[in-house]
C-alpha cells in the first residue's frame, strides 16, 4: 500500500472533521475527567474542519493557527499547562489518524506543525496577546470545576 499524499489526507480531513473532534473529547475526557468541557473545546471545531481545505490548498501549516475560531475557556490565574496538554492530545489524534490510514510522512509533519501552530495561537490568545486570531472569544471561568484538582 502506497502512502497517502497530501490530496487524499485533505479529503478524508474534510469529511471525517467532525468524527476528529469527537475522538478528541473522548482521549481528553480520558485525560482530564474532572473538566468539562475541554478549555479548548469551543475553538476546535473550526481547526479540524479547517485542516482538510488547508492542506488541499498547499497552505503552510502556520496558518493552521489562524483558523481557530470561536471560544476558549480559562480560570482567572490562567492555564497554559492545560491548554498546552489538550493541544497535545489533538496532535496524538493527528498522528493516529496518519498511522492507521497510512498517510506520507510528509502529510504527518504537515498536521504536527500545524497542531502546534494552533497550540501557539491559543496560549497566545489566553495570555491575551494581540496576535490571535480576532474569531476567538476568551471566556473567564469562574466555576469551581476548572482545573479543579483531582481528589480521588
Amino acid at each position: 500500500m502506497s502512502d497517502l499524499g497530501p490530496s487524499e489526507m485533505a479529503e478524508v480531513l474534510s469529511v471525517q472533521a467532525g468524527e476528529l473532534l469527537r475522538i478528541w473529547r473522548s482521549a481528553r475526557l480520558s485525560s482530564q475527567p474532572e473538566m468539562l468541557p475541554g478549555l479548548s473545546d469551543g475553538a476546535l471545531e473550526s481547526f479540524f474542519q479547517a485542516l482538510g481545505p488547508m492542506l488541499a490548498r498547499g497552505a503552510r501549516p502556520a496558518e493552521a493557527g489562524g483558523a481557530l475560531s470561536g471560544t476558549l475557556r480559562v480560570p482567572p490565574d490562567g492555564a497554559n499547562g492545560t491548554l498546552a496538554e489538550e493541544w497535545d492530545v489533538v496532535r496524538q489524534v493527528l498522528r493516529a489518524v496518519c498511522d492507521s490510514l497510512g498517510a506520507g510522512e510528509g502529510v504527518a509533519r504537515w498536521l504536527e506543525e500545524a497542531a502546534e501552530a494552533g497550540r501557539d495561537t491559543a496560549l497566545r490568545f489566553a495570555r491575551g496577546e494581540s496576535t490571535a486570531p480576532h474569531r476567538l472569544v476568551l471566556l473567564r471561568v469562574f466555576s469551581g470545576l476548572a482545573l479543579r484538582p483531582r481528589t480521588v
